[in-house]
């Protein structure tokens, strides 16, 4: 059996010999899979970059997390608690 494409497992026949991905598209879900991104995040939940830059440096988000809806509040309300016990 010939190599599979290491996102979506579609075959690699007729590809480079040292190719992972079957098209660019799956190569740049794969790398979004990893990294994560702010795109990903569904409607109904926006947040920016300076934003995600600031949860993440008060250890209230992990970078691989940004792309669930759930845990990005969390990250935010935690925040917010702290900056209010900080601050108040």
């Amino acid at each position: 059996m010939g190599a599979a494409c290491q996102h979506c497992g579609n075959s690699l026949a007729g590809k480079r010999a040292d190719a992972k991905f079957c098209c660019g598209n799956c190569k740049l879900k794969a790398h979004r899979g990893e990294v994560g991104r702010i795109e990903d995040v569904p409607s109904g939940l926006v947040i920016n970059r300076p934003i995600r830059n600031m949860l993440v440096e008060a250890n209230r988000l992990n970078p691989q997390d940004e792309g669930n809806p759930q845990k990005v509040r969390e990250a935010f309300n935690l925040f917010i608690a702290d900056q209010a016990k900080k601050y108040a």
